[in-house]
């Protein structure tokens, strides 16, 4: 008896598995930037190695968008011990180590050019007159030739007058009937500005009115008489720089009472190195009072509330504190 049996079975295997990896070098669409990251926008004074990014730089990124293939193709267990990476971890740590904060660029402090103003209490020195219409220019600059109506004294007599003026302390009679009283002026800085103006020529008359060394105006003349009480005459060599010295003063005063609490200190302030008064003090010389302000502002950056110089000829104060210190009639003949 024959039996037969014919069984056949077809197994029939699907095909077209998508792989794994096939988007493997795709990137996610957010970049997630490292918090010691410094903004490229940041001003800076020298080159930052932050201004270009550098993926490959953080351990987290090298870990993620690194593939290996073993690990996709192959049905081997992982080693138990893996290699230390980036991403090994120890039970309860973070996923990575943190990064080392990097070191922030430094922040440029607004400059302070002087404190707020604050005017004396009391009696004050009185506003000045109005601006003259233009500016006075000493002769040395102007190009109108000045005269000499009279001759000049010896540069060792005006040295001498001039350092006895500014070594007087005076008291201003105030329009309200007070006084105010004056320290003496530094010396150097009396020097300087009749070095400025007139290069020590007592006899010179300018163009534009300015009297002998200190170059004084004539309406210059009865105001400081009478706030001083005094009767001096610009075309002398005494009388000349006493009316020059006690416009000084006056400046001193006027800006001093309603700017700086009624302190004449003209020395550098200690915290911002800067001369604020003294500054106003000069500029005001050659500008006039009405020309040169001291104002408050506030910093955009810090909200904090300063003073600022409003001075129109920066380059005559420049010129006077250079003199103040370089005294160039100290190597003269």
């Amino acid at each position: 008896m024959v039996s037969a049996a014919a069984v056949s079975t077809a197994v029939l295997a699907g095909c077209g598995t998508k792989h794994a990896d096939n988007h493997q070098n795709s990137a996610p669409d957010t970049t997630t930037v490292a918090a010691t990251g410094t903004p490229t926008e940041t001003p800076s004074a020298s080159p930052s190695a932050t201004a270009t990014p550098t993926p490959t730089t953080s351990p987290t990124a090298s870990a993620s968008h690194s593939p290996n293939p073993s690990a996709s193709k192959s049905s081997k267990p992982a080693p138990t011990t893996p290699a230390p990476t980036a991403t090994s971890t120890k039970p309860g740590a973070p996923s990575s180590p943190p990064a080392a904060p990097a070191t922030p660029p430094p922040v440029a402090k607004p400059a302070i050019v002087a404190p707020v103003p604050v005017a004396k209490p009391g009696p004050v020195a009185p506003p000045p007159p109005p601006a003259p219409p233009t500016p006075h220019v000493p002769p040395l600059q102007s190009s109108c030739q000045p005269s000499k109506p009279q001759p000049d004294e010896p540069k060792e007599a005006v040295g001498a007058a001039l350092a006895t003026a500014a070594g007087q302390a005076r008291t201003l009679n105030l329009s309200s009937g007070g006084t105010d009283k004056l320290p003496p002026l530094p010396v150097n800085l009396v020097k300087a500005i009749a070095w400025q103006e007139s290069g020590w020529q007592s006899g010179i008359l300018a163009c534009d009115g300015g009297i002998g060394t200190m170059q004084i105006m004539p309406n210059t003349i009865s105001w400081m008489n009478s706030k001083f009480g005094t009767n001096s005459d610009a075309k002398t060599l005494p009388g000349n720089v006493q009316l020059g010295t006690q416009l000084l003063d006056w400046l001193v005063a006027y800006y001093g009472d309603s700017s700086f609490d009624g302190k004449y200190d003209l020395s550098p302030d200690p915290a911002t190195g800067k001369t604020p008064l003294l500054d106003l003090v000069i500029s005001a010389y050659n500008a006039g009072a009405g020309n040169v302000h001291y104002n408050t502002v506030t910093d955009p950056a810090t909200g904090q509330v300063v003073g600022s110089l409003v001075i129109p000829n920066p380059g005559y104060v420049a010129n006077v504190k250079a003199l103040m210190t370089g005294q160039p009639w100290t190597k003269t003949g």
